[in-house]
């Protein structure tokens, strides 16, 4: 691993490889072995402070906010060039210090230069000035960078976030400081390198995965402008109460029950094959996992045999095996977690039909068997708070407005499926879900459109313009 991750020993700060000014240590642990993997540097709350001057001096210089839209899409393209190259060092340290498989990292890792050279086109082809007329005057309507960004991310999918915060947070002229999760102390060094690499002036980039204290200091900083966090309720609740006391405009992106609903009109083969996935992706630890099935009541026990049948012939195993669909939770405190949701969805009164423990001959590592229960009511725990973990909690309705009703029941509205051959049926539904992002017949979101959540889920949007405008500000300029 050391050998592809550069600089274990220093931190990324405004386009430099430094030593930490506080020398405290973090160890990388695999969570497939529980082995340690390397023994790396951490940031400091004084180190955030000198990437947050260095941000400031290099926007208030105007550097990059100035520079043209098409040169600052060239720094970022030439690091989405270097990303490209450098995919198989990526996998392998994301897998390394994640647990994902290499199958999952690969296959975001393609969409990720997808996205990546999408937005950079819809930056370069989006005016920066849009001339108005109304009836006192003509109006220059200006896009301006908000200044000095911080993005948070967790550690389930540093690539997206990559192409969902930094990227347009570049784009739109900010200097952005990406405070990853500690836990990425592998993926973090790589955006460092792709940074350094690409060419951007000095004080525009630094990459600091610290620790929470790191963060809770950088969203309470006066000389930051603009915040956007992926992470739990909780998380975001405390970041949005921080920002408040220099009123710091936030991007919240946080926890998802994502519910599907399956009509009674269509047949199990048109579901299974994006169902399955979209329950286990990632062991469960994606926001938008499909972690609420919605059944007919009618259909409860076909449907459910069927899940199951579906479910034991997944392999669970080391994220390195290529025969591995599930690798371990990311964490020892993930791992404890879900388990004790498990033995909660028990003593609810939830019937346990599959999984529930680890699996046979998997003696080391956070690996969880892909879990599912039955006689879920919408006032369970299992039911309502998200696991972040591979179970599953299987709800029946007996119409479908009691199916929406369900569907609706959760504090969060992230995203959802539903599956019916009617498709008038299917979009009916779809627009009465209240989630930022609803799918038919298929697999989650599209990662291209702009995603967000309703109600705790979070609020604004990634992706495409929408996402590059949480990142601005609009000025009026009228014209006599």
């Amino acid at each position: 691993m050391s050998s592809t991750v550069p600089h274990t020993d220093r931190i990324f700060i405004g386009g430099e490889w430094v030593s930490t000014a506080v020398k405290n240590h973090y160890a990388v642990v695999s969570p497939a072995t529980e082995n340690l993997v390397e023994t790396v540097d951490l940031p400091s709350i004084a180190d955030a402070n000198a990437a947050v001057a260095q941000a400031r001096k290099a926007f208030d210089d105007g550097v990059w906010a100035t520079a043209s839209m098409e040169h600052r899409a060239s720094v970022v393209g030439t690091m989405c060039d270097l990303f490209e190259k450098r995919q198989a060092d990526w996998t392998t340290a994301w897998v390394t210090e994640s647990g994902s498989t290499r199958a999952h990292s690969d296959f975001l890792n393609s969409i990720v230069v997808g996205i990546w050279r999408d937005i950079i086109d819809t930056a370069k082809r989006t005016p920066v000035v849009e001339q108005r007329t109304y009836p006192d005057g003509t109006v220059d309507v200006v896009s301006e960078p908000y200044g000095v960004a911080v993005t948070i991310t967790t550690w389930n999918g540093p690539a997206l976030y990559l192409v969902s915060k930094v990227v347009p947070a570049l784009l739109a002229g900010c200097s952005v400081i990406v405070k990853t999760a500690v836990e990425s102390q592998l993926t973090a060094r790589i955006i460092a390198e792709l940074a350094d690499e690409a060419g951007f002036p000095t004080g525009v980039i630094s990459v600091l995965a610290a620790s929470t204290d790191v963060s809770v200091h950088l969203v309470s900083h006066p000389d930051v402008d603009k915040v956007s966090l992926t992470g739990s309720v909780a998380a975001g609740k405390s970041v949005m109460a921080a920002c408040a006391t220099n009123l710091t405009p936030v991007t919240l992106e946080l926890g998802g029950k994502s519910p599907a609903i399956i009509a009674d009109d269509i047949a199990l083969d048109k579901v299974l094959p994006t169902l399955l996935p979209a329950f286990f992706m990632n062991a469960g630890q994606i926001c938008v996992a499909l972690t609420r099935l919605i059944v007919p009541e009618d259909r409860h026990d076909e449907i459910v045999e069927a899940v199951v049948a579906g479910l034991a012939a997944v392999t669970v195993g080391s994220p390195e095996d290529p025969s591995s669909v599930i690798g371990p939770l990311g964490t020892r405190a993930q791992y404890d977690k879900v388990l004790d949701y498990i033995e909660t969805a028990k003593s609810e009164g939830a019937t346990l039909v599959c999984g529930g423990g680890r699996p046979s001959g998997l003696d080391r590592g956070y690996f969880i068997e892909p879990t599912v229960f039955t006689g879920v009511t919408s006032s369970m725990r299992v039911a309502q708070e998200e696991i972040f973990g591979p179970v599953l909690a299987v709800l029946t309705y007996k119409s479908i407005d009691e199916a929406v009703d369900i569907a609706n029941s959760t504090q969060f509205g992230l995203a959802g499926t539903v599956y019916a051959d009617d498709l008038e049926l299917a979009r009916n539904i779809a627009d009465r879900v209240r989630s930022g992002s609803v799918s038919i017949n298929t697999i989650g979101p599209s990662l291209f459109a702009p995603f967000g959540g309703y109600k705790q889920s979070g609020f604004g949007r990634e992706n495409d313009l929408e996402g590059i405008r949480e990142f601005q500000q609009t000025k009026s300029i009228k014209i006599a």
